[in-house]
């Protein structure tokens, strides 16, 4: 049982910060019908773990609680359950005297939390997104505002963006659908919309013509990686919710996969500058999608695996892909389909939640296995061509809304490409000779069965109390 909340740290105010995040601490030290520590005791006593079971996060741009994978002894948990989320939606208690408790609990976790992975993420988005909402909020927040806040700051921040409009009751597993529906009606039949409620804004992150350029470092950073980002605006709801859109997806997903995996076999090489790569596509922030690609190179090589990785986009650009990547990515993909179709009924309830988590947030579409399976195996292979997918990756990488982000340890700055360097590596890709990519024939045995010598047994046991040999 989840509630989403379609709000995160990025509507905190200035006097806010940190806030998003602390609230969620707060939603388990007492409610309503749960006061004190009155929710946690009370899955322990049903078999629950706190942290396990019982948990919640905080991102930018969403606040999910979850009572996940918990035992049902009896059809009333579910309804116990419910209540739970019914006083996370509009009944958590705020008492002074627990968030002053909570203070010092929410300084370990920022001090314990301050790793370098945190530390390249927050000061990166202080370059790549400058002047945005995005640049300014890290959801660990401010101590000094940690510290200091009055209690009716964190009120105010709950009673404005905590409301129906803006959350989801996600119910998953063998539970009787009809009645739990009318549980939720009834539980829930005390919360009232607000009227006039603030808009729930999303936060743009404009375009840029020209690239912007983030090199990061950090002390206690273990490895360089060097990372593109093609900024796309998201796709139209409407167009996401049809077959049209699942396609786009799924062709922004193959191509993805391809040029993975020619990274992955030029990392596989002993000459290659790098020796990981990764290439996705997916949300950047609920106003802007991208195109991700980068390299982790090899000590002392980044400017050559740099160079390297624009090669590739070049090559991709200019030339698309060949039919047999087209090939191996759509057999994998059908596989994986097949595999998860004939698995349908074995799935854990977590597994579902993600899809329906991206279905109320961003417009996701879930239209379930069966016709996923079906649309792959009967509509898929007559609608994805050679030539549609080389169009895509054609607007994959462009040269607007380009951003360059690189981090790394402080004693590799040497070694990194500094930012004239950046841009005049970008610029020269644009007119190098490329080839288009070949793949070599190998389908040959890996051993040569003549060259074997059969082998010989030396001794033999026997034992008696197995009856093994």
């Amino acid at each position: 049982l989840y509630i989403v909340q379609n709000v995160g740290a990025i509507l905190e105010q200035d006097s806010q910060n940190g806030l998003a995040h602390f609230l969620e601490h707060m939603a388990f030290n007492g409610t309503k019908n749960f006061p004190g520590k009155g929710i946690i005791n009370y899955m322990q006593n049903i078999g629950a773990k706190f942290g396990t079971n019982l948990n919640a996060y905080t991102s930018l741009d969403q606040t999910v609680y979850m009572l996940r994978n918990i035992p049902v002894p009896r059809e009333t948990v579910v309804d116990s359950g419910l209540l739970i989320l019914h006083d996370w939606s509009s009944f958590i208690s705020l008492e002074g005297d627990e968030i002053d408790k909570e203070r010092g609990v929410i300084r370990e976790e920022w001090r314990t939390g301050s790793s370098a992975g945190r530390r390249l993420w927050t000061n990166g988005n202080k370059i790549k997104y400058k002047g945005t909402q995005y640049a300014k909020r890290d959801v660990i927040g401010d101590t000094a505002i940690i510290n200091n806040f009055p209690y009716d700051t964190l009120r105010a921040y709950y009673h404005k963006w905590y409301r129906p409009d803006l959350q989801a009751i996600v119910v998953v597993g063998d539970v009787d659908v009809d009645r739990t529906e009318n549980s939720i009606k009834t539980i829930f039949a005390d919360i009232k919309k607000p009227e006039n409620p603030a808009k729930r804004v999303v936060y743009p992150i404009p375009d840029n013509d020209e690239p912007i350029i983030s090199i990061v470092t950090d002390p206690e950073a273990d490895v360089v990686t060097l990372g593109l980002e093609f900024k796309k605006d998201p796709m139209p709801q409407v167009r996401k919710l049809s077959q049209d859109g699942y396609l786009e997806m799924l062709s922004n997903r193959f191509c993805c996969s391809m040029l993975n995996e020619r990274l992955k076999k030029i990392a596989r090489e002993p000459a290659s500058p790098f020796v990981d790569s990764y290439a996705m596509y997916g949300s950047i922030a609920r106003s802007k999608d991208g195109f991700l690609v980068g390299v982790v190179p090899k000590n002392g090589q980044e400017k050559a695996a740099f160079k390297r990785l624009l090669t590739e986009l070049e090559r991709m650009k200019r030339f698309g892909f060949i039919q047999s990547e087209l090939d191996r990515t759509i057999a994998n993909f059908t596989s994986g389909m097949e595999k998860a179709y004939n698995e349908r009924d074995k799935q854990n309830s977590a597994s579902y939640m993600t899809e329906y988590i991206n279905h109320f947030l961003e417009n996701e579409p879930t239209p379930g296995i069966e016709w996923e399976y079906n649309f792959s195996k009967n509509t898929l292979l007559k609608k994805i061509n050679l030539q549609i997918r080389n169009r895509y990756a054609q607007k994959l990488a462009t040269a607007k809304n380009l951003i360059v982000d690189i981090s790394g340890p402080d004693n590799a700055k040497e070694s990194i490409p500094t930012e004239a360097e950046i841009l005049a590596a970008i610029n020269a890709s644009t007119r190098e000779f490329v080839k288009p990519y070949e793949e070599k024939n190998v389908n040959k045995p890996l051993i040569d069965e003549s060259k074997l010598k059969p082998g010989r047994v030396t001794k033999q046991e026997y034992n008696s109390k197995l009856g093994t040999t």
